[in-house]
């Protein structure tokens, strides 16, 4: 689907090296101009930018998003090159490693929260300034296990990503007098890296089966919610969450 209103957009999209990050690519088909962010991968990082300049124009971008001084370089330099700011994608993020509670590290505490929590903080405080500007709009990406306390060795990342949740619904009322939309998508099981490495083939089948619509996500799938979201199709919509997991958490 094309979203007319997108095009031309500036589009930063953190932690876009890899799964969910296919989510640059399918904003450079609708003309925008993206903003590929890495850290450790960069091999990632340039494939994506390779596949975003088949369809449009981007600058591969560098940061640790735990790290404040990085992350403000990394958003002032696309900011520079793009000429502004119009959507901010929060997609960097990761589970890091399965500790349960009872013997987790403070260490782990906090690098949980610093990649998931901190990172959206940074990029959004840095980001901003642009926004205001643009009367952009931010989409933070979140996860069902902010809402189902996540499965064994998962509660701190699923209390990093409640805390996303809470904290979308906040900035959405902060920054609505600036003509800021902010909302979130929340993905069940999506068939990515992320999944490859912390669960086990047999776990991703059960949860297929599981699921209503009977099988697992896709990155792409992740992708098209949160394009919608940037787009003015949602133009009325603020601090809401899109839940793009198959039926498998549903509410009220």
């Amino acid at each position: 689907m094309i979203y007319e209103d997108l095009k031309g957009r500036k589009v930063l999209v953190t932690g876009s090296s890899s799964g969910i990050g296919a989510a640059a690519i399918m904003f450079s088909e609708q003309g925008c101009l993206i903003g590929v962010h890495y850290f450790e991968t960069k091999n990632g990082g340039e494939k994506t930018l390779e596949q975003v300049k088949k369809n449009s124009d981007g600058v591969l971008l560098c940061a640790d998003m735990r790290d404040e001084r990085q992350v403000g370089k990394m958003v002032e330099q696309f900011a520079e090159e793009a000429g502004g700011i119009d959507i901010l994608v929060n997609n960097a993020g990761s589970l890091i490693d399965r500790q349960p509670f009872e013997t987790a590290t403070t260490d782990y505490h906090d690098d949980v929260y610093a990649t998931n929590v901190r990172s959206v903080f940074l990029a959004t405080r840095s980001a901003l300034p642009y926004l205001k500007v643009s009367r952009g709009n931010i989409v933070n990406v979140g996860s069902v296990a902010g809402h189902t306390g996540g499965a064994g060795g998962s509660g701190i990342y699923a209390g990093a990503k409640a805390a996303v949740a809470t904290e979308t619904m906040a900035m959405a009322k902060e920054f609505a007098p600036y003509g800021i939309r902010v909302n979130a998508v929340c993905p069940g099981l999506i068939e990515t890296r992320f999944h490859e490495r912390f669960s086990t083939a047999q776990r991703r089948k059960a949860i297929a089966r599981q699921t209503p619509l009977g099988r697992n996500g896709t990155a792409e799938d992740v992708a098209k919610a949160i394009l919608f979201l940037a787009s003015e199709a949602a133009g009325f919509i603020t601090g809401e969450y899109i839940a793009v997991n198959g039926g498998l958490y549903m509410r009220v």
